[in-house]
């Protein structure tokens, strides 16, 4: 019997992996090559650690880009999106193919500094090929790295005792903003990624300690999580703390006390130890920050604050939907749809929630508007006021599970009205996806223009994806409706079937 609740359990991890990884890979083909914001810093930083080269030849001064040998394919990125980045309505026809020499040269990259754990992997497909179809499959590989912990955050959710309301709104924080920068060669994706799967998996297993039940599984999930998260970014440390601070806040501490004399805790323990202790030796050694660019600012803190305070909405575009190097903001329907959803989660977690909920919701929510402020200060006066919304998205993510888990005792009082909600709720989130998607092709294929210029995607198109935009669009569409399809059909399950009659524990 417990053999197949945990085949049905893997069979739930394998088709959230598979929907992700398909979603991430379309993706991964819409955008043109080197598209998405400093994504040929991140091709040489990849082509380069998978040739042993960690960091490369640092510069002194800040901003200065490592300098590191890669082939020439790799390095002539930097000529693939000078001619339409930045304007919109220019077309992606202009963008030429890259050569498929690999000899050795010499490349400048501004993520020279960065860790190279996401780069040894996502660099790979580099070593055997050349190109524009290496370059793809590098934005594939990293695609399916992120793809993974995506899956294991939502199965961590449906492995709640009171699951449905967790995964649902877990499934909000996979907005379209996520699934873009999951199509590139940029670590930001698996930052998000690994940040909301850490969250859920101990949140996950805090609720499985308290119960009594098997709770070593999820607490390997969530270690791993934390060191993958711990080795992705600068600010990932932090993102780690502040999520595991969510975590016991939640559900409080007695959970995590009960368990510290079980070896195997000590045994995570240390392997995230080592983990974060990996990530604070690479600060320290690579400077990792050095080589942000930018127009250093003379403003008084107070002034610095004022600023990013006022921005706190505008960088929330860039939580769901900022194409482009900046240059293709999300349609109008598409972030109003996610606006309500985050923001509907949000209020209902610090209004229905339980008292622990409203206190963890509250506490990532006052972080994820009070620390953008904090962080940019020390950065104003060497490279000015460049804070986005994505450099947050990891929190924010965590924010929207654990608004989620915050409502788990929710109920609908009719099974009729839960099942038309969650129609309506994914039909919307279907059409959110699909339309930011098709939007984001429109803009490399014909231009965003003022007038209505969608038949020409149609009559004149003057840029093609791989496999052609009209495939790409009907496959995205496809998996968006079948993975509605199966949340809609997990969801609304009658009232009486629990998660373990479904296989949703592991």
């Amino acid at each position: 019997m417990k053999s197949g609740k945990e085949s049905r359990g893997l069979l739930r991890f394998l088709a959230l992996f598979a929907l992700a990884g398909l979603l991430t890979t379309l993706w991964s083909l819409a955008s043109p090559l080197i598209s998405v914001p400093d994504e040929q810093a991140h091709v040489i930083k990849a082509a380069a650690v998978v040739r042993g080269q960690l960091q490369g030849e640092s510069g002194v001064a800040q901003g200065e880009r490592t300098q590191v040998l890669v082939p020439q394919y790799i390095a002539s990125t930097d000529k693939l999106q000078t001619c339409y980045a930045g304007n919109a309505l220019l077309t992606a026809d202009c963008s030429p193919s890259l050569p498929s020499d690999t000899t050795m040269v010499r490349a400048l990259t501004s993520a020279g500094s960065y860790n190279p754990m996401y780069y040894a992997v996502a660099g790979i497909p580099s070593l055997f090929m050349s190109g524009d179809e290496a370059v793809y499959a590098m934005r594939i590989v990293s695609g399916l790295f992120t793809a993974a912990f995506i899956a294991v955050a939502l199965f961590s959710l449906s492995g709640l005792r009171q699951w449905r309301a967790p995964l649902f709104v877990g499934t909000f924080a996979i907005t379209p903003m996520v699934l873009f920068l999951s199509g590139a060669v940029n670590p930001n994706s698996l930052e998000v990624a690994a940040s909301m799967a850490m969250f859920c998996a101990l949140s996950l297993t805090w609720e499985r300690v308290e119960s009594r039940s098997s709770w070593k599984v999820p607490l390997a999930l969530a270690a791993l999580s934390a060191v993958v998260l711990a080795n992705t970014r600068a600010a990932s440390l932090l993102w780690l703390a502040l999520g595991v601070a969510a975590s016991l806040l939640m559900f409080g501490y007695r959970p995590m006390v009960s368990v510290l004399r079980h070896r195997f805790v000590w045994a995570m323990a240390a392997v995230v130890a080592v983990g974060c202790a990996l990530s604070l030796i690479w600060l320290r050694y690579a400077n990792s920050l050095q080589n942000l660019v930018g127009n250093g600012s003379d403003d008084p803190p107070v002034q610095i604050v004022a600023v990013m305070l006022d921005r706190t909405f505008d960088f929330a575009t860039g939580y769901v939907s900022y194409l482009g190097w900046l240059d293709t903001l999300g349609p109008t329907g598409v972030l109003a749809v996610w606006a309500a959803l985050i923001i509907g989660a949000v209020c209902a977690a610090l209004s229905i929630g339980n008292r622990p909920g409203r206190l963890a919701v509250g506490f990532l929510l006052t972080a994820v508007v009070v620390l953008p402020p904090i962080l940019q200060i020390p950065l104003a006066k060497d490279v000015g006021i460049i804070w986005q919304g994505r450099y947050i998205l990891a929190l924010v993510v965590v924010l929207i599970a654990a608004s989620g888990i915050a409502v788990r005792s929710l109920t609908v009082g009719q099974a009729d009205s839960a099942r038309r909600a969650s129609a309506v709720l994914l039909t919307v989130m279907v059409f959110g996806h699909f339309y930011a998607f098709i939007n984001g092709m429109r803009r490399y294929v014909i231009g965003l223009e003022d007038r209505s210029n969608w038949s020409d995607m149609v009559t004149a198109p003057r840029w093609e994806p791989p496999l052609g935009w009209i495939t790409l669009t009907v496959a995205y569409l496809a998996v968006l409706l079948v993975a509605a399809v199966l949340l809609h059909h997990w969801v609304s399950r009658p009232a009486g079937m629990l998660p373990e009659e479904s296989g949703a524990h592991a």
